[in-house]
This record gives C-alpha cells, sequence and structure tokens, in this order.
C-alpha cells in the first residue's frame, strides 16, 4: 500500500447515466436499510462491480466489506475477491487480504464452515476455489477478471482522451504494474484453476499461537467452574454433600510454636507453683518411685484476662506434653448431648463375655447401674453390638465396639411406628434415614412421615465370603457342642455343620420336648409333604448324631419319630431359654452365613409350599422373642424379613387371648441364587410419628464406632452418643494435661431447683475425674473467675485439690508484660514502657494487649510510621471511658450543663483527702455517658480504708450537688442516676461487708444472708445506706460553695476545649491560659 495516496480518482470521460446511477441509489438505500440481509448488500456490489460503471467502485466495495457493518456470506466473499482482482491484486495478496477479513469476522467462518481458526480459513478458500471465486472470472456479468477491467478503462480512456490519472484504486495496489504483468506472464494465467490452483500459506502472527494457548486455558478453567459449580449445586440440593457421621475423636492442640513461662508475664508467683508440675510432666517417676503423688487438678482463679489460660498452655509447653483444651460450654454441650437415648424395649444385639444375645437395651443396661443411679456414663469393656461398616453408603453389618453406656430420665419422648413396631426415642435422639444410596442421621424431632429408615443390609452377595476378621467369616466354624449322654463321664462333641444347623432350625419350629423325649411333633403326616419332611428328618438326625440320633420309630408312614431325652437336652439347651421358650442359638449371631441360612431354611421349610421354587414364606406365631431373633438373623445375612402383627389371627389360652405374629421372609432359602431384589418385601417407612410425654429411664451405648447401632423389632440404624472421649484421648497420650476453661459454667453448687442436664453434666465430670490414678501423667487443670461458685464435690482432695491465685499485675508485671507485646510494634524513641505501666493501674493482661493493639491502629489511620505517646494515650482513653461519639448533636444549653457536672465531679476528685488522683475529664459523650471524669491511682492499691470509701462516696455526688448548686433542686437531670447508683453499691458495701457503720455494727452479710434478715435489719441497713449518701452529698456541696468561681472557670474550660487533662484542670481553675497547639485535641 502507497500512503502517499490520497487523491480522489479522476473520472473517466465514460458519458453520465442517470438511469445507472438511479439504480445504483436505490441498490444503496436498500442495502443501508437492510444491514443484516447478504442479499440486499450483493446486490450493490455487483452494481457496483459492472463495467458499465463510468470508474471503478471496486475500493468502495472493498472498503463497504471490510468495515463488518453489513451481513455477509459466501457470495459476498467472492465478490469481495473480484474487487481486489479489479484493483490489480495478485491472486495470492488477495487469499491473504481475504484472510484477514476472516479474522476479524470469525462469526462469518463459523456460520459457512462450521469451524473458526486457521482450519476454517483454509476450507472458506478451497470453497471459493471450486466456485471459481479466486479466477476473478465473472458470472451474469458482475465480476470481471482484473484483464477485463484494465482493457474498459483504456477503452474509455482513449474515448475521452484523457490521460492516466491518480486514484484510490492505488490504496489496493500490493504491487506495481510491472511486477504485476511479469508475474502473470511467467504464470501463465492471472487466477487458479482446477489444474493449476493458488497456493495459500496460512502462517500465524508472532506470539498468536502463545495468546491462543492462554485463551483456551482461560476458557477452559472457566467453563470447568461453570459445570463444578452446577454439580456442587445438585449435590448440595440432594443432600449428598452433606458430612457423613464419623466418630470426632478429640486431638490435642497443634503446638507449632510452644507457649513458654516467658511468653507469660505478670505472675511470677503463679508460674513458680506451677513449676513442680512441669518436672513432674518431664520425669514423672522421680516422684512415684517415693511413692510421691501430685495434687491430680489445678485450678487458676483470678480475674478476666489475666493469663490463665496462657499459663496452661505453658505448663504444656515447658515440659513438652500434648494440651487438650476444652471450654466449660463445649464442655456441658457434649453432655447434655449424652440425653440422646431410646426407650428400655427396644431390642439390641449385644456380645459380651456371657456370649451374644438379642435383649431389650434397658434391660442391659440397668444391670450396669446401682440403684436409680442416672445422668452419668459408666465405661465398659469386652462390650460389642452390631452396628454397620461404611462411611456415607451401609457397606455391610458388623460387631462394633462399645465403650460406655448411659441412662438417664427424662419426661419426652418421640413414638416413632414404622412396619407394624415403634421406636421411642428423645428429640435429640438421632435416626439413620436414606438419602438416595447414602445415609444420614437426623433428630428425631426433624424426623418426616414417609422418611425411609435405614434397615439391616439386604444386599449381601450370599456367593462371596466375607473378610477375615469380620463376625461372618466363613472359616471361622464354631466349636463342637458337646452331648451328654446320661451315664457317659465325657461328653459327645458334635461338629457344627449346615445339616445340623437345619435340624436346629426345624427343632425351632416344630420341636416338642417331654420328660420322655423329643418329637417333631407338628407334622401332619396326613399330607405327602410333611412325609417327606418327616423322611428327611429322620434322615439328617441319624448322619448328624450316629446312633444317639436314631428314632423310635414303627411306622414312617403313621407315627412321628421320637428321641431320646439325650437328645431331648441337646435341643432343648441350644433352643430354648431358662424358660422354656424358643429362642436362636447362641453361636449363629457369631456364624458364617451358610449356617445361619441353613438355620432360617429348617425352620421355615414346613412352611414352604414349594421349597424349590417358591421366593416367600410366611410364619404365623404367637413366639415373639423367636421371630425378633429370626428377623434380626435374616436380616443380618442379606435376607430380607419382615416382623408384622398378624391382625388376622388371634391365638387362643386359658386365660385369654395371644397376639399373633407374622413373619414374612423374601428369599426361598433352598436357592441362594434367587433374585432378591424382586421379591416382595415392605419398604422400612415412617407412617407415624407421635410427640408424647414419658416419666422414666432413656438409654444408650456411647462410643460406638461409627457412632450408631441397630435396633428395633425390625432393626434399624440408630445414631449413638458420641463417646466422652476428651479423658480417654489424654490418658493415651500421656503424660498430657486437660484443661478445662470457664469451668464454672459447668461446676456451679448442685440446687435441688436445677434442671436435670445440669447435675448430670457435673456427676459425669466427677465421674470421670475419679477415673484417674495420681500416677497416670495426666494433670487436670481449669480456670474460673469465680471460683466461689464451685461445687464443693469439685475443689475436694482427689479432684481440684490445688487453687493457684493469678491476680492482676503489677507495676513491674504491666511493664514486663507491655515489653512482650511490643515486641512486635514499632514504638517511637521517647516512649518509656515503665511510664506507661504506671498510667495503667489495674489492667490486666489482656487489656495491656488490647492498649497496645488500638494504638497500633490509630497510628496506622494516622498514616504515622510509629506509635507514639499520642497514640498509647488515645488507646487509654478509648478503654477507660469508652469510644468517642463524636456525631452526637448536643446543643450549648445541654453542653454547659454537662460541664457543671463534670466540673462538680473534679473539683471534689480534686479538694476531698482521700481521693484518687484526677487523670482526665471531657464532656464529649463517650459510651452512654454524656461526660466522664477519671480518676487513676498513683500506685497499685491492695486494700482501701473508710476515708478513702467516703472520697468516693464524695465524688459521686460532685455531680448533682454542681447541678443543684447552679440550677436549683428542680433543675437537678436525670444524668445523676448512675452517680447514685455507684454511691448506693459503696455505701451498701461499707455496711454490709467492711463493718464501717457505727449503728448496724461490726458484720458482714452475703446476698443470700441479706435476704434472710429480719425486717428491722433491713431497714437499719437501709437507713445507713440513706445517711451516708445524704451526708456525703452534704459536704461536697459545701466543697463546691466554697469554690464557686473554680467551678465556673472550669466549666467554661470544659466548653471550649470539651477534654483537659490533669494539668489542664489545674491551669483551668486557677484562671490560667491553657497551652495548646491544636485547639480541638
Amino acid at each position: 500500500m502507497r500512503p502517499g495516496n490520497t487523491k480522489e480518482p479522476a473520472s473517466v470521460g465514460a458519458p453520465f447515466d442517470y438511469a445507472v446511477q438511479r439504480r445504483l441509489a436505490a441498490l444503496k438505500e436498500a442495502a443501508d436499510s437492510q444491514a443484516g440481509s447478504s442479499e440486499a448488500q450483493n446486490a450493490y456490489y455487483r452494481e457496483l462491480l459492472k463495467p458499465s460503471m463510468r470508474a471503478s467502485r471496486a475500493p468502495l466495495v472493498v472498503a463497504r466489506i471490510e468495515e463488518n457493518n453489513w451481513a455477509a456470506d459466501l457470495a459476498t466473499l467472492q465478490l469481495y475477491l473480484s474487487a481486489l482482482m479489479q484493483n490489480k491484486s495478485t491472486p495470492e495478496r488477495a487469499a491473504m487480504r481475504l484472510v484477514e477479513l476472516l479474522r476479524g469476522q470469525p462469526q462469518l467462518v463459523q456460520e459457512l464452515v462450521g469451524t473458526s481458526g486457521p482450519g476454517g480459513y483454509e476450507k472458506v478458500l478451497r470453497m471459493l476455489a471450486k466456485s471459481n471465486g479466486l479466477s476473478g472470472a465473472a458470472e451474469d456479468g458482475y465480476g470481471v477478471s482484473w484483464q477485463q477491467n484494465q482493457q474498459h478503462q483504456q477503452d474509455l480512456k482513449s474515448k475521452s482522451g484523457e490521460k492516466k490519472s491518480d486514484s484510490n484504486h492505488d490504496l489496493f495496489y500490493d504491487e506495481n504494474a510491472e511486477d504485476y504483468a511479469r508475474q502473470q506472464q511467467g504464470n501463465g494465467s492471472s487466477s487458479g484453476t482446477a489444474d493449476k490452483p493458488v497456493h495459500v500459506v496460512l502462517q500465524e502472527k508472532n506470539g498468536s499461537a502463545v495468546w491462543g494457548g492462554v485463551k483456551w486455558i482461560v476458557s477452559t478453567l472457566l467453563y470447568a467452574f461453570c459445570i463444578l459449580t452446577l454439580v456442587n449445586i445438585a449435590l448440595e440440593s440432594t443432600g449428598m454433600m452433606k458430612a457423613t457421621n464419623v466418630s470426632t475423636e478429640f486431638k490435642p492442640e497443634p503446638m507449632t510454636t510452644p507457649v513458654r513461662f516467658s511468653d507469660v508475664q505478670g505472675c511470677e508467683e503463679a508460674k513458680g507453683e506451677l513449676q513442680e508440675l512441669v518436672q513432674f510432666l518431664k520425669s514423672p517417676q522421680e516422684f512415684t518411685e517415693i511413692g510421691g503423688k501430685l495434687p491430680k487438678g489445678v485450678l487458676l482463679t483470678g480475674p478476666p484476662g489475666t493469663g490463665k489460660t496462657l499459663l496452661a498452655r505453658a505448663v504444656a509447653g515447658e515440659a513438652g506434653v500434648p494440651f487438650f483444651f476444652m471450654s466449660g460450654s463445649e464442655f456441658d454441650e457434649i453432655y447434655v448431648g449424652v440425653g440422646a437415648s431410646v426407650t428400655g424395649d427396644t431390642p439390641v444385639l449385644v456380645q459380651d463375655e456371657a456370649g451374644a444375645r438379642l435383649v431389650p437395651i434397658g434391660e442391659y443396661i440397668d444391670s450396669f447401674y446401682p440403684g436409680l443411679g442416672e445422668g452419668y456414663t459408666i465405661p465398659v469393656s469386652g462390650l460389642q453390638t452390631l452396628g454397620y461398616d461404611g462411611s456415607e453408603e451401609l457397606d455391610r453389618c458388623a460387631w462394633k465396639q462399645v465403650r460406655q453406656v448411659y441412662r438417664h430420665k427424662v419426661d419426652e419422648i418421640y413414638q416413632v411406628r414404622y412396619l407394624g413396631h415403634t421406636v421411642s426415642m428423645t428429640g435429640d435422639h438421632s435416626v439413620f434415614i436414606r438419602n438416595g444410596r447414602r445415609i444420614k442421621a437426623i433428630p428425631a424431632r426433624e424426623l418426616r412421615v414417609g422418611d425411609y429408615l435405614v434397615d439391616l443390609p439386604y444386599s449381601i452377595d450370599s456367593r462371596q465370603d466375607m473378610p477375615a476378621g469380620t463376625a461372618y467369616d466363613y472359616s471361622q466354624s464354631p466349636a463342637p457342642l458337646p452331648l451328654w449322654a446320661l451315664a457317659a463321664e465325657a461328653p459327645l462333641m458334635v461338629p457344627v455343620t449346615p445339616q445340623l444347623a437345619w435340624l436346629l432350625g426345624a427343632y425351632s419350629s416344630l420341636g416338642e420336648t417331654s420328660k420322655e423325649g423329643m418329637s417333631f411333633g407338628k407334622l401332619d403326616l396326613s399330607l405327602e409333604k410333611d412325609k417327606a419332611l418327616q423322611t428327611k428328618l429322620v434322615k439328617s438326625m441319624a448322619e448328624v448324631f450316629g446312633p444317639v440320633g436314631t428314632a423310635s420309630l414303627d411306622n414312617a408312614d403313621s407315627s412321628l419319630a421320637d428321641y431320646s431325652p439325650v437328645l431331648a437336652r441337646f435341643f432343648a439347651d441350644l433352643c430354648r431359654n431358662q424358660d422354656g421358650e424358643m429362642r436362636i442359638p447362641e453361636f449363629l449371631w457369631t456364624a458364617p452365613r451358610s449356617l445361619a441360612r441353613e438355620y432360617l431354611c429348617g425352620y421355615l421349610e414346613p412352611f414352604c409350599q414349594e421349597i424349590s421354587g417358591a421366593k416367600n414364606a410366611a410364619v404365623t406365631t404367637p413366639e415373639t422373642q423367636l421371630l425378633r431373633e429370626i428377623t434380626w438373623l435374616a436380616s443380618m445375612h442379606g435376607i430380607r424379613a419382615v416382623m408384622t402383627v398378624d391382625t388376622a389371627s388371634v391365638s387362643s389360652v386359658a386365660h385369654g387371648s395371644v397376639q399373633m405374629w407374622r413373619l414374612e421372609v423374601s428369599e426361598t432359602l433352598a436357592d441362594t441364587n434367587v433374585d432378591t431384589d424382586n421379591a416382595q418385601f415392605k419398604d422400612v417407612q415412617i407412617e407415624s410419628i407421635k410427640h408424647m410425654p414419658y416419666d422414666g429411664f432413656v438409654y444408650d451405648f456411647c462410643g460406638c464406632d461409627n457412632e450408631a447401632f441397630f435396633g428395633g423389632q425390625n432393626p434399624v440404624l440408630l445414631h449413638n452418643s458420641k463417646m466422652r472421649s476428651l479423658f480417654s484421648a489424654a490418658r493415651s497420650k500421656a503424660p498430657s494435661i486437660v484443661f478445662i476453661d470457664e469451668i464454672d459454667a459447668i461446676g456451679s453448687k448442685r440446687n435441688p431447683r436445677d434442671q436435670t442436664y445440669m447435675k448430670q453434666t457435673l456427676n459425669q465430670l466427677l465421674v470421670d475425674l475419679d477415673g484417674f490414678a495420681q500416677t497416670e501423667g495426666v494433670i487436670f487443670m481449669a480456670a474460673t473467675n469465680f471460683p466461689e461458685v464451685l461445687d464443693p464435690a469439685l475443689t475436694r482432695p482427689g479432684r481440684f485439690d490445688r487453687i493457684v491465685q493469678v491476680p492482676l499485675p503489677d507495676v513491674r508485671g504491666r511493664a514486663a508484660i507491655l515489653k512482650v507485646h511490643s515486641q512486635k510494634i514499632q514504638l517511637a524513641s521517647d516512649i518509656d514502657l515503665n511510664i506507661v505501666a504506671r498510667g495503667t493501674p489495674g489492667f490486666s493482661g489482656a487489656e495491656l494487649q488490647n492498649l497496645l493493639n488500638i494504638a497500633a491502629i490509630e497510628a496506622t489511620k494516622q498514616r504515622a510510621k510509629k506509635v507514639s505517646n499520642k497514640h498509647l494515650d488515645f488507646a487509654k482513653d478509648r478503654i477507660l471511658m469508652g469510644s468517642e461519639r463524636k456525631s452526637a448533636v448536643i446543643t450549648q444549653e445541654a453542653k454547659l450543663a454537662t460541664a457543671y457536672h463534670e466540673g462538680g465531679h473534679t473539683l471534689a476528685a480534686m479538694y476531698t483527702p482521700g481521693a484518687m488522683p484526677l487523670h482526665k475529664v471531657t464532656i464529649m459523650p463517650r459510651g452512654h455517658a454524656l461526660g466522664v471524669t477519671m480518676q487513676l491511682p498513683e500506685a497499685d492499691k491492695v486494700s482501701t480504708n473508710r476515708v478513702e470509701y467516703q472520697a468516693m462516696l464524695d465524688v459521686s455526688m460532685g455531680g448533682r450537688a454542681a447541678e443543684e448548686l447552679v440550677y436549683g433542686i428542680d433543675g437537678v437531670t436525670s444524668g445523676c442516676s448512675s452517680d447514685l447508683q455507684k454511691a448506693t453499691n459503696v455505701a451498701r458495701a461499707m455496711v454490709t461487708q467492711f463493718g464501717m457503720s457505727e449503728n448496724v455494727g461490726l458484720v458482714s452479710y452475703t446476698e443470700d444472708e441479706l435476704g434472710k434478715l429480719s425486717a428491722e435489719g433491713r431497714s437499719a441497713i437501709e437507713a445507713e445506706i440513706r445517711l451516708l449518701n445524704k451526708e456525703a452529698n452534704e459536704r461536697v456541696m459545701h466543697l463546691l460553695k466554697n469554690h464557686r468561681d473554680e467551678l465556673e472557670r472550669l466549666a467554661l474550660a470544659l466548653v471550649e476545649y470539651e477534654t483537659l487533662d490533669k494539668i489542664e484542670i489545674e491551669r483551668a481553675v486557677k484562671g490560667l491560659p491553657i497551652e495548646r497547639d491544636d485547639v480541638s485535641a
């Protein structure tokens, strides 16, 4: 391109054709009005490119198409190439120009060939080559080659006699005419053909590959983020992303940077008392070798913020032992959670030293508690119950260890009904429900009718063995069973085989026992089915027991087989309890699935019409316990079994009727390949929920693995209470420290009126503390601000029997604390921390740290590089007096009244003997006060005498006295209410606690004792309090009258300056000018 050519194209000498111009104007108007129509645009372009035009309009066509404001299609690109060819561009240059155009219009490339990028450009060029778009040939007279257009222009020039002049065509010259002519002669053609196509090389610009890669990465990450967000929303809406119920284990705090005694300042005496604990934790054998015992518990007491928790961490840091931390509120929350329990009639499967059995949970746990004891957990060992393996999904049932048992009384329960049965529990007790393939636990009070409970797993593949170590390992065959002959010295050991299990099941269903022996007496030999069953029984008995199992049978077709008393005893011992009721043999609870399945097969076979083909068996019997155990046993091994009330059948007995139960099993036990998924069964769906009153114990297992166990007539998964594993975790990490902060939240003195959960929490803590020996290497530490409220049982010897006081730091302690906390703060060189410590009496370590932090924040806000004394004064005023309320709108009259009020306090503090020195006075609203007069002692005080208490009364009354002096008795405002309250508290303490009243005498009463006084005693105390306040008011009124001029001068200074320090106060009352660089400061 030659940028120097900007002249208008000279017209050629053709005559002006008005018809052509009108047609061209109409087409342009149509193209402009139909910007989205490619047909309208192409019609306009074709008209511009006709050879009959006076001058070539190809530059206009090229410029309009490149504007990218008008619709385009493949025909538009052909016309674009034709326009370029008319302007003497080579096919190669035209193709490159076209590619640049396509790069600016990716949506057009996408519409034409379905893809973008270099691949799309190449496809477009091939399409144009096939359609002769690159040859410059015209169709229908609308497109011409460059040679034709050149010849036409020369003809026009020869007719008009005009000379060749510059035109805008030069803007599209890629080569000069001579170079182009030579190229055309060398190529023999000006355009590509099918035999000699135009070769185009597409080359990315420098850096375009990198930029393309970056765009691809960004777009991929964006799409991935959107997809993951949508997936997360979908999962959360279905509840699949909720946390699983995994048991929580207490872990010690990570000690990445251990706290040392050097990090704790201002409590040297307390650190000295705790040094022996450090030595014990480091080498406990030195103390135990000679029989020494350290206190089991150490109680840290003192005001808030004195570093009690930091001290406990420092002991752990110095000794290098694990540190277990829990606040009192957390401890209380955990023990209150123990209240989530089920009623005692809930059947559960337990296994202990006495064997495995299905028992009501209340009957089992009651054996651990003495009398009516309740409200605390009892550790147990060797106890297991049936839980499950898996996390979010129920993989299989399995025996799980129980670490504690628990019972307590409640006054209400929730009764959940399902499958005709109910399970009753407290509202806090969680029950597992199904959420798709996953399970989750929710409190009973949040259950809804229609929720699906989690029953025992029924999807176990019977053709697969259980992993070794589980309760149902095929390799663990039960031990042989003893068969005692009447005169034998040693029993005959009968191997436990599937055939024996089948016989035991048949006995549970048909067996009858008497003194003469036993028989399967419930068979009806008139039925062919029962005859065949008896034949099978006789054969199996002989094969299992040998000669002992030979039946006494005269005619197998007409008589039942009778067996000896030896076998009767054998079967009764295994299949009956002490009351003679049928039960499942104990060894089956832990036997492999093959044995349990054969037992069920033997029990159900008499009730199956077709053993080999039926998929369901139903049993109706009054034997509730046996059916309940069979339901559990079948469910444990993946066989769907449901026990329901049979309302259609009632068994009559001598004294009334007996409820009949129906057991439905949805798998033919004779065929392990039955499709149980298609078998008929009832869903474990909640039918109703009742919230009802209850007066009795509820029970729970604590600390089960996965925090779950099965319970109920038809077993469902219940969520057990968390194990109180804080102490067990500390014992496992011994030597260690267990620290309970704010122990008064759970250890306050017990009262008969307290709620049950409040007492049971303290009871549990006392039981757990007693479970530790003083030589185990576990030190218990606790902290409280109110040691006087703790229960005596908690602080007796053997529990928290050592009390360590952690008082407020003195001036040296405050200086040391400031030094520790200022290590990471940039302080100005003129700051003396000793002076700051002297100016902060009564500050705790936490308040000193807050002082430095507020000063650092204020310095940052003021763009200061270091913290100065000004920032420290700001921080101290904010802590002592509160934040300024600069936005408060105060009238001039109210400001003056506040100035008089604070002036009365100030003058009373200045001139009253025994009063604390003034620190600062302000009438700027701070916190809830309109003004504040601040006093600070010159040194740490440990006691206060009568004169000092009277000075407190005088200073408190100073504000009200000043208002009365200036405005009269009717002008006294409500702003003195807090002053009167403070004065009354001081006077009450003088009278009732410190013995500073002559009329009441040398007595001291607690709050409880004051409530028990006689009416005369309370009246005397009230009269003395009023007298002390009245005398203080009279004294300060007399003082202000004598210093009335000073009050006026101080009030005016406060109105002008709003805040005055001690030196400024002294100058103001003397009438001296106040020197201040910034009046508004």
